[in-house]
């Protein structure tokens, strides 16, 4: 049986902090951060001034680390921080902080 809160293996962990240690894609995961409704690929880079190829490319490396979530609707792609999956992985990095007992 697995726990929702189960520790993610090593690969993982990096895999999230790889995607996290860009500046855009930090960007864009802090405007997501920043309400709980969908967000689309236009409004973020209109938000940020990136090209629509770029957002693209960016919210492709967050979705395949899992930080993001994208659902078409349409002609549009909304997104949306999967903020339990990325507070479990980082969970990680403060495992690493505190001292043993």
């Amino acid at each position: 049986m697995t726990d929702a809160r189960e520790i993610p293996p090593a690969r993982s962990v990096v895999r999230v902090l790889a995607a996290l240690s860009d500046e855009n894609r930090f960007r864009i995961v802090e405007l997501l951060s920043q309400g709980h409704a969908d967000v689309s690929c236009g409004s973020i880079g209109k938000s940020l001034g990136l090209s629509p190829s770029l957002i693209s490319h960016h919210l492709g490396v967050l979705e395949a680390a899992g930080v993001i979530e994208r659902r078409k609707n349409g002609l549009w792609t909304h997104n949306r921080l999967r903020r339990e999956e990325l507070s479990r992985h980082l969970a990680v990095l403060e495992r690493l902080l505190t001292p043993s007992a």
